[in-house]
């Protein structure tokens, strides 16, 4: 244990006022009476200690006043009593980040070397200057929301959510990663008083005026200015390691930012990512997502996303090793293979390891990732040194395997949609009549070698054809969409309102923190129009993450099963929750299915005319182009009239849909 006086906010020490303008004291007045009423309660032979506690805390009758800034070490065995009776007894303290403060304010004069080792620089005696701490702004609202909640608690029954604030450490020296700390506050041992009347407050009255957390403090520091009242006691805090969350929210980040991964932008942040999962940089990553074209699995070095064993088996040509049937035979049976520390008898067996072992790789892992039941990738992990590579490490990265098997899912689906990409920009569509240049031009690319060259593909074109263009449109099908989901939507936030609203009567012991909160997906009074991607928030809050909380809480808490079973009765996809979304699909499945039916039969009495390039797309209704010439037809002379026989048939069709 230390005694170091040490403020994360410069000018913290002085204890008059914090930054809020509150009266702040220091004083072990709030825990001497919280012992006081430990010792009347409890039963087992912790009241000796507490009695011990007790009888040491009454050698210092001064501090039944306040303690002054310049006094606060005089005390250190008193704290370090309150630390022994906070703390788990068989913890080592140096593992311990815990330490005790003024309240309201981030001004420390005791605790574990846990603790000032992430705080402190001891040859400066000061905070670490590379430390990231939160932005002041931050601070602040952490300790306004502590002060409120400690208002409201005591004058008004309720409280406010919790505002944690979380450290970033420097750079481990071990690990050279980033540590992340949660900075958590007890604040059982501070008492407010009100140094005037209080007014009259209901939580219906704030409800009223909010919009979102930052008026909630602002109304109240209205209607209760932070300089009415008077704090005392101590802070007792504790830093929590939450590097792997943040590891994770990486990961979780790159999946919601995945428009760039194709170009393997993110390559990167994952492998740094995953190694402060597994806590060293010793350890390093490959990933390959399992991609399919025509049967046949392929790799694509376009992704950004490479695997270790396939990358040497290219760079040493070897012919004993035919990466592509490893590849393949791995992916026909999927296992784990796990190799703590590589030997040269095992190179037999696995000729890939041999690969590894003239690269100084001597610890490996594959893992197969699966998603919906589906392989879509393997991970792998190797490390030069051995004793990077344990079970505590194999264990870590297991949490990641779901949101991985995510990313792969995407890089699979952003892969296929890159192909279709690549024909849609660069070619004409594969419509059967010019299914013929295509072959020959694969045929052609093949016979130059273009795919060991890369080489580009010959451009393919179509010389002196005709293009004709339709389109059936559905007028404001787009708006009407948009107010479609709205309704529903309406009435799914009423339906879910009501429900958390019976939880929370039949459950007391809930508070706004333990239920996954949709406040911040959507106003529904503000939002006149919904964006894709706040629709696809809101689909995850209430198909995923809400489900599951419910389904727990049911679990836990048998009283509400008959409100949790009402709720999902209701949110069918075919029930009342979807009625507006549903009809709309309906009429618009309708009105389309009759213009593409219309459109196919045009299509074939085009192609029974003169054979032609006829493609329609669907947009909000259906469009359709038309290239009509001999390059198409392939050695199918075109007569004279047929550019007039084919407008004459387009101009038909169209006002046979509009007549529909």
């Amino acid at each position: 244990m230390q005694a170091i006086t040490v403020s994360l906010v410069p000018g913290a020490e002085q204890l008059d006022k914090n930054a809020l303008g509150i009266d702040v004291r220091f004083s072990l007045q709030p825990f001497i009476r919280f012992i006081e009423r430990k010792i009347e309660v409890e039963q087992t032979a912790k009241v000796n200690f507490y009695r011990y506690i007790l009888e040491q805390f009454k050698q210092y009758p001064e501090l039944s006043e306040q303690i002054a800034s310049a006094d606060a070490q005089r005390y250190t065995q008193l704290y370090e009593l309150i630390y022994t009776a906070l703390s788990p007894i068989l913890n080592e303290e140096s593992e311990q980040f815990w330490a005790l403060g003024a309240p309201l304010t981030p001004c420390f004069y005791y605790g574990t070397s846990g603790f000032y080792s992430i705080m402190m620089d001891f040859g400066t005696n000061k905070v670490k200057k590379d430390l990231k701490m939160p932005p002041a702004d931050e601070i602040l609202k952490s300790i306004k929301t502590t002060f409120y909640n400690l208002l409201l608690s005591k004058f008004y029954n309720f409280t406010l959510t919790d505002v944690d604030f979380t450290v970033r450490s420097i750079i481990d020296p071990e690990t050279h990663l980033l540590k992340y700390y949660r900075m958590n506050v007890d604040t059982r041992f501070m008492d407010i008083e009100s140094l005037g009347e209080l007014p009259e407050l209901s939580l219906q009255k704030i409800k009223d005026g909010l919009q979102d957390e930052n008026d909630t403090l602002n109304i109240l520091g209205s209607l209760l200015p932070p300089d009415k009242f008077k704090v005392e006691g101590i802070s007792v805090v504790s830093l929590t390691d939450v590097t792997g969350e943040y590891a994770l929210e990486s990961i979780k980040n790159v999946i919601i930012e995945h428009n760039d991964c194709a170009v393997g932008s993110h390559d990167k942040n994952i492998t740094i990512a995953l190694q402060t999962l597994v806590g060293s940089d010793q350890v390093e990553f490959g990933i390959l997502p399992y991609l399919r074209l025509n049967d046949k699995t392929v790799v694509n070095d376009h992704s950004g996303f490479q695997s270790i064993i396939i990358e040497m088996a290219r760079q040493e040509q070897d012919d004993n090793i035919d990466y592509q049937l490893l590849l393949e035979e791995y992916l026909a049976h999927p296992r784990r293979l796990i190799f703590p520390e590589i030997v040269e008898d095992e190179h037999k067996d696995y000729p890939m390891l041999r690969l590894l072992w003239n690269k100084g790789i001597r610890s490996y892992a594959l893992f197969p990732l699966y998603y919906s039941g589906r392989l879509v990738g393997c991970l792998e992990l190797y490390a030069k040194d051995p004793s990077f590579f344990n079970s505590s490490t194999l264990s870590k990265i297991e949490s990641a395997f779901p949101l991985l098997a995510q990313l792969f899912q995407n890089i699979i689906t952003a892969f296929n949609a890159e192909i279709s990409a690549v024909i849609t920009e660069k070619f004409t569509s594969l419509q059967p009549a010019v299914q013929w240049r295509f072959y020959q031009a694969a045929f052609n690319y093949l016979n130059a070698k273009g795919l060991g060259k890369k080489l580009p593909v010959e451009s393919i074109f179509f010389k002196g054809v005709y293009p004709f263009y339709g389109a059936v449109d559905i007028k404001d099908s787009s708006i009407e969409r948009n107010l479609a989901i709205r309704k529903d939507l309406y009435s799914h936030f009423d339906l879910l309102e009501t429900t958390l609203c019976d939880i929370k009567s039949k459950v007391k012991s809930l508070n706004e923190k333990t239920i996954p909160s949709p406040t911040g997906l959507w106003n529904h009074k503000e939002f006149d129009e919904l964006s894709d991607r706040e629709i696809l928030r809101i689909e995850d809050y209430l198909l995923r993450q809400l489900p599951a909380y419910l389904h727990l809480l049911k679990d836990t808490q048998p009283e509400v099963s008959e409100t949790v079973d009402n709720y999902f009765s209701q949110v069918d996809p075919q029930g009342a929750l979807y009625k507006n979304r549903l009809e709309y699909e309906k009429s618009m499945q309708s009105i389309n299915r009759t213009i593409s039916t219309l459109l196919e039969e045009f299509n074939i009495e085009l192609q029974e005319v003169y054979p032609c390039y006829f493609e329609k797309f669907r947009t909000d209704g259906v469009e359709f182009d038309i290239y009509l010439g001999e390059a198409i037809a392939h050695l199918t002379p075109m007569p004279a009239d047929m550019v007039q026989t084919f407008r004459s048939l387009q101009l038909a069709v169209i006002a046979k849909i509009a007549k529909a």
